[in-house]
């Protein structure tokens, strides 16, 4: 079976399943070093692929530099290995072939990484009074400011909510598919309601009369859906303009949440059913990213640390 006729099919199986646009680019780019790698070997029959073989093309990622001349990263390597793994598992599951291969391939342990870009309640603050509410489009920014720091919701997430996914009097919103196609209810606080609810009765009208039958919550001023780009644009222009020495996504808001909710003794596992983690695991890093903090605040408040003998 030819490579290409698996990457088709394993990404039209994807589709079906409903997976997001960016998981199947995902998957898209884990999967072409492979394809070129049979290539250049002039294999086409992907099913007649040797263990060795496959050993071999881990060598050469590991061994493979990226533009600056530097290793692949670990979680690139493993992305690399994760796409073969992928389309294997697909020709076994679908009876292609009795065994997998790619058995043989081993993920490397990736080095546990803090969130680059946490805000401080100052820093939210800051940003939180930069919007123009006096205009449409600031109104529209402030609103989405307010959510992204009440949810935590991911960037895809915001852009795709609907009207219809907001309740404001009860203060939730549903999210119908966050990552992996999984939909769950999330809280929104006071503040966050009063700004949507505000904004869809005063504010979202004025934006939608270019695309009178859009069901998105935020709109462009051009209408249809504000793009991944556009809304980043939004959060980096705010974070700019409130003088925040730090680079500042909708992610961020993300980490930020989760990092002061987990300060204040949010549980564990409430967080983690708020931001939608598979995993309790994926939301642990917050410990320790709130743990770094409280030793940073121990090192420049603590008598001893500031060279005071007592």
């Amino acid at each position: 079976m030819e490579i290409e006729r698996v990457i088709f099919e394993v990404k039209r199986d994807m589709q079906l399943r409903g997976c997001a646009p960016r998981s199947l680019e995902r998957y898209m780019e884990t999967v072409k070093p492979f394809r070129d790698y049979l290539g250049r070997l002039g294999i086409l029959d992907v099913t007649a692929v040797t263990r060795e073989t496959l050993k071999d093309y881990q060598s050469e990622i590991f061994e493979r530099l990226n533009l600056k001349g530097k290793p692949l990263a670990v979680g690139t390597r493993n992305a690399f290995i994760r796409g073969v793994k992928q389309l294997y598992g697909f020709l076994v599951w679908e009876g292609y072939m009795a065994g997998d291969p790619s058995r043989v391939l081993v993920y490397t342990k990736e080095p546990k990484t803090l969130p680059r870009s946490i805000l401080s309640e100052e820093d939210v603050r800051k940003i939180l009074k930069v919007p123009d509410t006096s205009s449409v489009t600031g109104y529209r920014d402030k609103a989405i400011l307010e959510v992204l720091y009440s949810t935590g919701l991911r960037n895809q997430e915001i852009r795709f909510l609907k009207v219809t996914d907001v309740d404001w009097e009860e203060g939730f919103v549903r999210v119908e598919k966050g990552k992996g196609g999984k939909g769950r209810m999330v809280p929104m606080g006071k503040v966050a309601c009063r700004w949507v609810e505000n904004y869809v009765k005063g504010i979202r009208p004025l934006l939608v009369k270019k695309d009178p039958e859009s069901p998105w919550l935020f709109l462009p001023v051009r209408g249809g859906q504000m793009s991944r780009e556009a809304l980043s644009e939004v959060v980096v222009r705010l974070a700019k303009r409130a003088g925040l020495n730090k680079w500042v996504t909708p992610h961020t808001f993300r980490h930020t949440c989760a990092t002061q909710m987990l300060k204040n003794r949010a549980s564990l596992r409430h967080v983690q059913e708020m931001l939608g983690h598979a995993s309790v695991q994926t939301t642990q890093i917050y410990t320790a990213v709130s743990a770094a903090d409280l030793k940073e605040a121990h090192q420049k408040y603590h008598p001893r640390e500031r060279g005071n003998t007592l």
